[in-house]
């Protein structure tokens, strides 16, 4: 066998391999972005109440925290390998009215999740949570995942501010970080393109983690420059998924929160 045969057939093996890699991300790519999480058992909190709505024909299962307050109201969204009842807790010790609503999929949630859906569902949940709880500031609060549902459902639903944990641009620009020589672009069928939304974001409190393995840090960082003087970017030293476990954290939060309510109640004054 001469050289020239042995290099085209390396060549069409190189091919061949490439051609069933980039087959296999866009045939799994809703395995690699949704990992939905059971309910694990029923939250104990008092100040969480169970609350369902209906979506485009599908069943979502949620709670309703702190109903009573007079705070912001906060609609959460949450990362992709996230049950949303974990926070209720930390949302519970918050004086603001919180409504989490499991994706599709997820929790008691029915269905399955994808990025039209999750938007769509989102800006159901927010009309649904603005009908009962009126005249309150509104905040949009997203981590990882569910800081790219925020911003999509932001120029629907024009919230007074979002808190984003862990934002990207898009998922493409996280995928290229990985897989550079694949053409992510032509693949995705849930791009979740967050930075298409940036001039509709009002202001934004952003948080992310220098070391974060699964959103680098400069993902984030580059979503935050996208919104220029509107974000506030703060940075702790913690894992992806601990930012909501972490005291400083929700420090921080609860000041941007209680800015944002002074800000409202001057605006209607």
């Amino acid at each position: 066998m001469s050289l020239v045969d042995i290099s085209v057939r390396v060549a069409l093996g190189a091919g061949g391999i490439y051609i069933l890699l980039c087959a296999v991300l866009w045939a799994l790519q809703e395995k690699l972005i949704f990992h939905p999480q059971r309910l694990l058992k029923m939250p104990s909190n008092l100040s969480a109440v169970p609350m369902e709505i209906e979506s485009q024909g599908v069943l979502l299962h949620g709670w309703t925290v702190n109903a009573e307050q007079d705070g912001p109201l906060i609609v959460y969204f949450g990362g992709n390998a996230e049950e949303v009842s974990v926070h209720i807790d930390e949302f519970a010790s918050r004086s603001a009215t919180t409504v989490l609503v499991n994706y599709r999929g997820y929790g008691q949630s029915a269905g399955s999740p994808s990025e039209k859906a999750l938007v769509a569902d989102a800006q159901t949940i927010i009309g649904w949570a603005k009908e009962r709880f009126p005249d309150r500031p509104l905040v949009l609060f997203g981590l990882s995942l569910g800081s790219g549902v925020a911003a999509l459902a932001t120029p629907d639903a024009q919230p007074d501010a979002l808190i984003l944990v862990s934002p990207y641009r898009s998922v493409e620009h996280i995928a290229r970080s990985t897989y550079p020589f694949i053409p992510i672009r032509w693949l995705l069928r849930h791009p979740f393109r967050a930075d298409s939304a940036v001039a509709a974001i009002p202001r934004a409190l952003v948080f992310a983690a220098p070391n974060d393995r699964v959103i680098r840090f400069s993902e984030s960082e580059a979503m935050a420059a996208l919104l220029g003087d509107k974000a506030k970017l703060l940075t702790f030293d913690v894992a992806h998924g601990a930012f909501l476990f972490h005291a400083q954290v929700w420090e921080a939060v609860d000041e941007f929160l209680q800015t944002v309510h002074d800000d409202y109640g001057s605006s209607q004054g």
